[in-house]
């Protein structure tokens, strides 16, 4: 009863107890059977043959003589039931994950809100009995409000529920890459290219680069797309200037800039449109197609 052929006709798990425990107690059945496999690498004909050893090896194997094939014996004990846990873990994991994509998807939408309208995300205070929240704790809360999923997840909610700052810059972090990739393409599928640069400070009042292009998209329509920040270590024109070219090789490799990359606009500072050696000059002596249209600061 513990054979291959015994155990394909009479499924384990429709046993009796007592013969559960004897086939159990026999273990798995290792008949002497010859399989042997021939074929072919590189030109190099092989043989593969199998070993009596291998069951010694192999505790789990065991082998049907009449059908002359090795099986896993714990597979023909409990397959069927093992297959259905699987199937439920992974209905319930799909359930899960469907669930996690909703929710996000209503975050990423409060985040898209903010920055249509300009809106800090987070407020002074940010604690569970504030008063006066944040814009995106406030459409949060807001959403909840008409959402039972929504409302659900916020209350159960233990180990992500997405309002923290981590996930706020976490966020935000993934849609700028979502954004620049698809700049990036574009610039790689249009015929010409303008560039718009400036340098600027932030709130701590240190130096950054600004990027910004402005191309024919694939409606045939003029578009300006702001593409990064570059924190700089001074002001000066080769600093600037290896900042904006670190951009540019990866959105425009110079194998295709010298193509389409065809103009440059700069604010008035002598460090970005010197004649000899400001970031214009060094860009064109790279980009050599790149040309000066104008010294205006760029807008975003």
């Amino acid at each position: 009863m513990n054979t291959v052929d015994s155990l394909l006709t009479k499924p384990f798990l429709g046993m009796t107890p007592e013969d559960k425990l004897r086939v159990k107690a026999l273990g798995p059945e290792k008949p002497d059977i010859h399989i042997e496999q021939s074929a072919k690498d590189r030109g190099k004909g092989y043989t593969r043959r199998f070993a009596r050893t291998w069951f010694d090896k192999m505790e789990w194997l065991t082998a049907s003589s009449s059908k002359n094939a090795l099986f896993c014996f714990p597979c023909l004990l409990f397959g069927g039931e093992l297959n259905e846990a699987y199937r439920k873990g992974v209905i319930k994991h799909n359930e899960e994950v469907d669930k996690n994509r909703c929710i996000l998807s209503k975050l990423i939408d409060c985040v898209k809100f903010c920055g249509a309208f300009e809106l800090a995300l987070r407020g002074h205070d940010e604690t569970e009995e504030s008063l006066n929240p944040g814009v995106f704790r406030g459409l949060v809360d807001f959403v909840s409000s008409i959402d039972s999923a929504m409302e659900a997840h916020l209350k159960s909610a233990t180990v992500f529920k997405g309002t923290s700052k981590t996930i706020q810059n976490e966020l935000l972090d993934c849609m700028l890459e979502v954004t620049r990739e698809t700049i990036v393409q574009q610039l790689r599928s249009t015929d010409y290219v303008a560039i718009q640069a400036d340098d600027t400070t932030d709130v701590s009042t240190k130096t950054q680069s600004v990027l910004v292009f402005r191309y024919i998209d694939g409606n045939s329509k003029v578009v300006e797309r702001f593409y990064s920040f570059s924190y700089l270590k001074d002001s000066s024109a080769d600093t600037i200037s290896a900042a904006i070219l670190n951009e540019l090789s990866f959105s425009l490799p110079l194998c295709s800039g010298n193509i389409r990359l065809i103009a440059q606009s700069y604010d008035g500072a002598s460090v970005m449109r010197g004649a000899s050696g400001g970031v214009q000059k060094k860009k064109s002596e790279i980009y050599t197609l790149m040309h000066i249209m104008s010294t205006a600061t760029p807008t975003n």
